[in-house]
């Protein structure tokens, strides 16, 4: 039942970002259509494995979802090393930044990071509960499970299927980016509960596709996925949740 009501619930936010694939490109080639089913296939496996193992708990103190974010991690990994479709480059699985990035990646990190966090001390303060756990958490596993996942995996598949792009100060806005986004936000606010009540809450999916949004333009301009994952796990370390 457990395992069903979270395929349930990936299946669902799959289903909303659908019509956008085909608004755009409203063709795709069997090759494309190959791309698409490994996307597909891929989130379904990561949602159940992430969310499904999020009830085992190895300490009695334990507060974050370790076990889960680990097999989505190892599943990403395992992909990366054993595909034979998209390149460790185009997922960004490398520290070496695109020449000339370095800066204007890191200026872009500060100042969205600054923003965030003004925004959160004038409108969302809330008392903060900042403990060990929560900052080697937040600090490493949640931003490199999904990272690699969404503006990885997921993003460079999209981007074989998507390869239209414009160009916003330098950095490269596409339908992929777009799709991916959009499904990490309501994979954060768009949810199947047990019991099969259905949660949805704007505010968290729309932070979370801004977020989503932010770390691929930062991945696809340096063409690593080191800073989406040190923007992720600042973000929510700002953000405590």
């Amino acid at each position: 039942m457990i395992a069903s009501s979270y395929l349930l619930s990936a299946l669902m936010q799959f289903v909303v970002v659908l019509p956008f694939l085909f608004f755009g490109k409203p063709r795709f080639s069997k090759t494309e259509y190959r791309f698409l089913g490994i996307f597909a296939i891929l989130f379904l496996l990561w949602s159940v494995l992430t969310n499904g193992l999020a009830s085992i708990i190895v300490n009695e103190h334990q507060t974050w979802n370790w076990i889960g974010k680990i097999a989505g991690l190892l599943l990403g990994v395992f992909f990366v090393y054993r595909n034979k479709l998209i390149s460790k480059g185009e997922i960004g699985w490398t520290i070496r930044f695109n020449k000339g990035t370095l800066m204007p990646v890191t200026y872009t990190l500060l100042l969205v990071l600054l923003a965030r966090l003004i925004i959160y001390l004038s409108f969302e303060r809330v008392n903060p509960n900042f403990d060990l756990e929560t900052l080697v958490f937040q600090g490493t596993l949640g931003g490199l499970c999904d990272e690699l996942m969404f503006r990885g995996i997921l993003l460079a598949l999209l981007n074989r299927v998507f390869q239209a792009k414009e160009d916003l100060a330098g950095y490269s806005l596409s339908f992929g980016i777009l799709i991916s986004s959009l499904l990490y936000g309501l994979s954060q606010g768009f949810i199947l509960h047990d019991g099969f009540h259905l949660q949805i809450n704007l505010v968290r999916i729309l932070f979370g596709f801004i977020a989503g949004l932010i770390a691929a333009l930062l991945k696809e301009r340096s063409g690593s996925l080191v800073p989406a994952v040190l923007f992720h796990n600042a973000w929510v370390l700002i953000t405590n949740h």
